[in-house]
């Protein structure tokens, strides 16, 4: 047996794998939305929004990866191959800037709270999703208009931008695409991090302040020893001062804070960011073999070409079980959709349905 036979089987494989668990994963994020009407959120609707590219990739990208690999040569034509390069762009604009729009609502919901739901209403939500797409297509266009071109990619067995045909039009995307949403995400959740961190410390001194003694009021000829007839002084110029601690408005604020954002937001959103974090780890190897593809005068060795592919296609596939382990609410759906087909043992007996409010 060749060693190249074993590397496509091994290839071949991964990606037989990758496919039908992010198409399954992804899919079943849709279904679980759908099912659930408390799950129909702004937040979860970004969230099925980067589902949406996982699909696309799923459908798209791996399959026809899978082809070429066991043909070992493009037998679709120029013109799929082209079309390939744009949609497998497509999904890939599309998710990095699906991050960048959690982000954003994260920081709204968190630090910019009293204005969270005029910025983020439904209407305005569903723009912001429909603009992700339409951003993310005219970005993935220049190549269909003569700015760099979509060409099959031997080392990679798929179709992309051939980058060696326009340098130029790689730093346009790297800056535009990755480092613009990429400056978003950090900053939403720097401040993010800031404004829990500070509400901690705020929320720690308000409970430690101890309230003033409150004091009594006696009447001084009421406590002389020896006057039996009580007399006390009405002089309205003398009323004793009682010191009651007075709520003060800063205080009410805190508490309104405390219960907004809860351990369980807190949660949520720190599982977004390692949604951010496994996105940069997944493709930051294929970002590295662009610059090799375009200075590097030999190709990469195959090896290294395809697991930098194959560890971006995980991507699509970690995203859905991320949420299902972090997300208390999809964890719940997903076991109200999969339950059916465990052991009865296994099964829960008694499904609670939790709920992200916003």
């Amino acid at each position: 047996m060749s060693s190249r036979f074993i590397a496509s089987v091994l290839e071949t494989t991964a990606l037989c794998v990758i496919g039908l668990a992010a198409f399954i994963g992804n899919l079943s994020l849709f279904i679980i939305v759908y099912k659930d009407k408390d799950l129909q959120t702004v937040t979860n609707l970004y969230i099925l929004n980067l589902a949406a590219a996982d699909i696309m990739v799923s459908i798209l990208s791996i399959p026809f990866t899978l082809v070429t690999i066991i043909e070992d040569r493009w037998v679709f034509g120029d013109t799929s191959c082209v079309a390939l390069g744009f949609f497998t762009m497509l999904s890939f604009i599309s998710s990095v800037m699906s991050l960048g729009m959690i982000a954003i609502n994260r920081y709204f919901y968190i630090v910019k709270w009293n204005s969270y739901h005029r910025t983020f209403s439904r209407k305005k939500a569903l723009l912001y999703a429909a603009a992700v797409w339409v951003v993310a297509t005219s970005l993935a266009s220049p190549p269909l208009l003569g700015w760099a071109e979509y060409r099959f990619i031997p080392g990679k067995s798929y179709c992309f931008v051939f980058w060696p045909s326009d340098v130029h039009f790689m730093y346009f995307m790297i800056t535009v695409c990755f480092f613009g949403p990429l400056s978003a995400i950090i900053l939403s959740y720097f401040n993010v991090l800031k404004f829990t961190r500070g509400l901690k410390r705020k929320l720690r001194r308000s409970r430690n302040i101890t309230p003033p003694p409150v004091r009594s009021f006696q009447s001084p000829t009421a406590s002389e020893p020896g006057n039996n007839d009580i007399h006390i002084d009405t002089d309205i110029s003398e009323k004793p001062q009682i010191n009651v601690p007075r709520k003060n408005k800063s205080d009410s604020v805190l508490k309104s804070l405390e219960s907004y954002v809860t351990p369980e937001e807190t949660r949520i959103t720190n599982t977004f960011l390692y949604a951010v974090t496994l996105f940069v780890f997944c493709w930051a190897p294929f970002a590295i073999t662009m610059f090799f593809d375009v200075y590097y005068p030999k190709p990469l060795p195959r090896v290294l070409d395809m697991a930098s592919l194959i560890l971006g296609y995980l991507n699509s596939m970690c995203n859905p079980l991320l949420y299902g382990m972090r997300n208390s609410t999809f964890k719940q759906g997903f076991l109200n959709l999969y339950s059916r087909f465990l052991p009865a043992r296994y099964r829960p007996t008694n499904v609670t349905q939790l709920e992200i409010n916003e």
